[in-house]
């Protein structure tokens, strides 16, 4: 071996063919037609961060009927004073997400939360292997710096790179509760803003799935430790001015009555939250929001997500919902 030889050379030569390789198998990739994945997360981060800065912001969360279903500028257009960020979640609760608002002492503005069945009978704290959420809502709060680096960087490459993002985009990576029902989320999502525009759902019933979905929620254990924090929570955000409205989206057929039937209790929480004064929105006894159907049993068809979001803004315009103080209970 030459002593007075460069040791750094060999080291740039594997760089090198290391980078060589990597751009081959990226070039590769796009030539079959493979393409970079929008980050879901930084979309997520960017709009939470409007959301936070903003007083006049309000926060839509909720599962993905609320992601595809509720169109923000559909509300913004009937309610122009007013910044709708779309904050929902495929496939989760939006109880984390409410609780993570509510103890952002930055946040000021008002929240739609979606209201269904199993969020309101599980347990609490949340799980990380329960809420995959949780995920999301660790990169606004940058803590600790060293992960939200790596994630930040992981993201990003996910909107560059065709290979690293076909490399991620497995069958296991999306650990949602669709998922794992069967229901295989787009391999492309959408600009979080514009994901209701894209879901053109004319699907049939589902018998199998949700089949899976009884069984799935019927084997959990039902508590009613969160609902002690709910009303806290509400209270933190009134405290800053802010407000909680929530709403139950639309849902047809053999899931409606699924919901229904295994979880009875939701019409007492219902009240439990009115009697504290919260207002709550059931789009089935409501005679402009009732007749929306949907097709997949869960979700509204992609014409008619605008048209529901107008006749929610109308209703929250009536009521006075996002002008006035919270009423409080006698």
């Amino acid at each position: 071996m030459n002593p007075h030889r460069n040791p750094v050379l060999p080291v740039l030569k594997v760089l090198l063919i290391a980078t060589a390789i990597l751009a081959a198998a990226e070039v590769s990739w796009r030539v079959v037609g493979a393409t970079p994945l929008r980050s879901d997360i930084l979309s997520f981060d960017r709009i939470y961060t409007i959301a936070k800065d903003s007083p006049n912001a309000v926060a839509l969360i909720g599962s993905s009927r609320v992601l595809c279903d509720l169109d923000p500028r559909a509300l913004k257009r009937s309610i122009p004073d007013r910044e709708f960020c779309q904050l929902a979640i495929m496939g989760s609760s939006p109880l984390p997400t409410l609780e993570n608002l509510a103890l952002d002492l930055n946040f000021h503005g008002r929240v739609i939360c979606e209201i269904f069945g199993w969020p309101f009978v599980t347990p609490y704290p949340f799980g990380e292997n329960e809420y995959h959420q949780l995920r999301y809502l660790r990169f606004p709060k940058r803590r600790p710096y060293s992960d939200f680096l790596t994630n930040w960087i992981a993201e990003n490459l996910l909107q560059i790179s065709a290979l690293y993002s076909t490399q991620l985009n497995s069958d296991d990576f999306f650990e949602t509760t669709e998922s794992r029902l069967g229901i295989r989320p787009s391999s492309e999502p959408e600009a979080r803003e514009d994901r209701f525009l894209a879901r053109s759902r004319r699907g049939t019933e589902k018998a199998k799935i949700l089949a899976r979905f009884a069984e799935m929620n019927r084997q959990r254990e039902a508590s009613t430790a969160v609902l002690d924090h709910i009303i806290p929570w509400v209270d933190s955000i009134r405290q800053r001015g802010g407000d909680v409205i929530f709403v139950r989206m639309p849902l047809s057929g053999s899931l409606k009555r699924i919901e229904d039937e295994t979880y009875p209790e939701r019409s007492l929480f219902i009240e439990s939250l009115r009697s504290h004064g919260v207002a709550v929105i059931e789009s089935e006894k409501e005679p402009t929001l009732s007749g929306f159907d949907c097709p997949d049993e869960s979700h509204l068809d992609a014409d008619d997500a605008a048209r529901f979001s107008a006749a929610l803004a109308r209703i929250l315009v009536d009521r006075k919902l996002l002008t006035e103080s919270p009423a409080r209970p006698n």
